[in-house]
């Protein structure tokens, strides 16, 4: 290995560790609710009451499972959050949070050798009203 690649690599992990310690950083801000943990994410949801239609979603963007049709966001909530768990999913990304749409995607992506990409990656849930 020559000095370039040397510098290279390390130029890397120092780009990796200052991504997660600022990752970390953020998920430990109160005033944040954009990252948060999976425990938080009823406390932060803002839809509306009424039927939801629910979803888990792979690490690629595929379909990882559909939960189907609920009376009432928590309900979804709850089975999101045992999915979550475990998948051993902590902490989450919140990208939509509106009276009609709830979406959160992991927040340290798994990458998990053959089985990347296939792993829980998110969730989301759509009022249906």
């Amino acid at each position: 290995m020559g000095v370039g690649e040397a510098i290279a690599l390390l130029a890397f992990g120092a780009l990796v560790v200052l991504i997660v310690v600022l990752k970390e950083k953020r998920l430990a801000d109160p005033n944040r609710t954009d990252t948060i943990y999976v425990s938080q994410m009823r406390d932060v949801c803002s839809l509306k009451d009424g039927p939801v239609s629910a979803a888990l979603f792979r690490q690629s963007g595929n379909l990882y499972r559909d939960l189907g049709l609920f009376e009432h966001w928590r309900e979804a909530m709850k089975e999101i959050e045992k999915s979550m768990r475990r998948a051993k999913i902590e902490s989450v990304f919140v990208q939509s949070n509106d009276a009609n749409r709830f979406e959160v995607i992991r927040l340290h992506h798994s990458h998990g050798g053959k089985a990347e990409g296939k792993k829980l990656g998110g969730a989301v849930i759509a009022s249906e009203a």
